[in-house]
């Protein structure tokens, strides 16, 4: 017996911060040309070695604060940082620095057109996390742990399950797009009344 079925599509968007530096530590964000320099940017906080203390980037928070409130997001007066736990061979301290109760924003919406239809996507939360480092297999069947990325700052951006097709997540996808690209550049019209910290 066929059964109709009904796409029902939430999406969940990491977003990198566009800083210098990373979400709780100084250490300098690598480049693409820095392939084959591995944990060569890494200190004892990304590292999450013992008496370690992380300080949250200024810089990421401006830049997330700009993405909610373009996304029409209720900015929280608090949020807070809760360890997330769990085995990534390439998350050092065995946990991901992120939001889980009290993330940094919440309620906002994003409007697209899709073939003539305007299309209202219900934005649940953005939340504050890290990046994990990343995994280098080799040819010769050795793999190497990089953790130069460990520590990126990220915007974790989550939808209601408002979406009803590959098009319009694939619409929704590509305006989100362009909404962070404008509202986190320098031209944006909050950021001539902000200076960027020395350590961001």
């Amino acid at each position: 017996m066929p059964t109709e079925m009904e796409a029902v599509l939430g999406i969940e968007v990491h977003a990198q911060l566009a800083t210098r530096t990373k979400a709780f530590c100084a250490c300098a964000l690598p480049t693409a040309l820095e392939e084959g320099e591995e944990n060569t940017r890494v200190c004892p906080t990304c590292l999450g070695l013992p008496g370690a203390l992380p300080v949250y980037n200024a810089r990421a928070l401006e830049l997330a604060v700009a993405a909610s409130l373009a996304l029409g997001c209720t900015v929280r007066e608090a949020s807070v940082f809760a360890r997330k736990n769990y085995f990534y061979p390439d998350l050092p301290k065995g946990y991901q620095i992120s939001q889980l109760a009290e993330p940094l924003a919440e309620h906002g919406l994003l409007h697209f057109e899709l073939d003539g239809v305007r299309k209202t996507v219900r934005i649940n939360r953005l939340h504050l996390e890290e990046d994990a480092g990343k995994l280098v297999h080799g040819d010769t069947g050795v793999s190497r742990v990089d953790l130069n990325r460990a520590g990126t700052p990220l915007a974790e951006i989550v939808t209601e399950p408002d979406l009803r097709s590959a098009a319009e997540a694939a619409q929704y996808l590509r305006e989100l797009r362009a909404l962070l690209q404008t509202s986190t550049s320098p031209s944006a019209p909050w950021a001539a009344r902000s200076s960027e910290p020395a350590s961001s």
